[in-house]
């Protein structure tokens, strides 16, 4: 019965292992996404709930500044995991979006970044 013990323990750990943090599914824009038009807003869409901490946007290794509305933060993560977030007026340039998030269910903090270009000529 004893050498059995750590199969039992293992086995019944790993539907833990299966719940994981949350994953970035999706952004509008898309990474990679070349725009001709400038998007007005950024939109990130988990699997889970969760809250933005961090939300940095950066061209030609210049920081933009964006309002982190952190009660909008909040309604994101009663959305579900979607959190969308008002752009300035963008220029034409290559965008790279930094964020973090708190998992709201287990406290975990994933992040990750996501680039995007807006092409010359656009509106």
């Amino acid at each position: 019965m004893i050498r059995w013990l750590p199969c039992i323990l293992l086995c019944g750990l790993l539907p833990l292992a299966a719940l994981g943090h949350a994953k970035l599914l999706s952004t509008v824009p898309a990474m990679g996404e070349q725009l001709a038009v400038a998007p007005k807003q950024i939109t990130l869409r988990f699997n889970e709930a969760v809250q933005i901490g961090v939300l940095k946007l950066t061209a030609d290794g210049k920081d933009i500044p964006i309002e982190l509305d952190h009660g909008a933060a909040a309604a994101g993560a009663a959305a579900g995991g979607t959190v969308t977030v008002t752009l300035p007026a963008l220029a034409p340039a290559r965008y790279r979006v930094q964020w973090s998030a708190l998992t709201v269910d287990d406290g975990h903090v994933v992040k990750g970044t996501f680039s995007f270009a807006v092409l010359p000529g656009a509106r």
